[in-house]
């Protein structure tokens, strides 16, 4: 999954073989919802078969708010929609979330909870609760991310074996797993070894890393796409070099 923020990128992730499109607005909150128009021009220069996310970033604890942006996400077609949460009480995140699921009966698209690893250095929701809030809410799949960008990821705020535990049991209960969180071509070990679904990258495959500043590039994207293959296919052991304690917190 490469996160994209207009048509321009969208076709260069496209063309580098990304399987997801996402589209978001790196100027609201680092992921935020990006605008109608370019969701919808997105949505229709990239084939139907290849999938186009939206992110909604985080959301506010108003659930009629929130499920209207969700339908609205379905309306343009999107294949799924992320729906993250940060300062907000368990119990209200499940029922915008139920909202949300309620909003989504009848369409095509998939509902994605959505938490962030790095949420204690906001006051946020404990990351570890989004299996249990993805199962109660009935969410087709479940993102852990991280909205930290000063140089740590995701595996400086939790474990590999928590990240691992987390996935398999969203797997489990018949959910879609994706992580992301500034992740470099040096991840990808503990990435395949924890084994979701998606891996997210943007700032890993943009000019000069940068992920603000810096555009998409196919040749880029195209990289990631093989580093990740010759770990799936046992070209690159991603055992041999395990790192004992990559993350110690949970």
């Amino acid at each position: 999954m490469v996160s994209t923020q207009d048509v321009e990128e969208a076709l260069e992730a496209a063309k580098g073989g990304a399987d997801i499109i996402d589209v978001k607005n790196l100027k609201e909150m680092l992921v935020g919802s990006n605008f109608p128009p370019i969701i919808k021009e997105v949505r229709a220069i990239i084939p139907k078969e290849k999938h186009v996310s939206v992110t909604l970033g985080v959301v506010p604890n108003q659930p009629g708010t929130v499920s209207l942006a969700v339908y609205g996400a379905a309306s343009l077609n999107a294949t799924s929609v992320k729906v993250g949460f940060l300062q907000t009480d368990y119990d209200v995140a499940l029922r915008i979330l139920r909202e949300c699921k309620r909003a989504l009966n009848g369409t095509g698209t998939k509902l994605i909870a959505a938490s962030f690893a790095d949420s204690s250095l906001y006051d946020g929701i404990d990351p570890t609760l989004i299996v249990k809030l993805a199962k109660e809410s009935e969410s087709d799949g479940i993102l852990i991310d991280t909205l930290t960008k000063d140089g740590r990821n995701l595996f400086d705020f939790i474990s590999e074996d928590k990240l691992k535990e987390l996935t398999d049991e969203a797997k489990e209960a018949g959910m879609s797993t994706a992580l992301s969180g500034a992740l470099k071509i040096k991840d990808l070990d503990i990435l395949i070894r924890i084994n979701p679904d998606i891996v997210g990258v943007r700032g890993a495959v943009c000019t000069n890393n940068d992920r603000e500043g810096g555009k998409i590039s196919a040749s880029a994207v195209a990289n990631v796409r093989n580093e990740i293959g010759m770990r799936l296919n046992g070209e690159i052991d991603v055992y041999a070099r395990k790192e004992v304690g990559r993350a110690s917190a949970e």
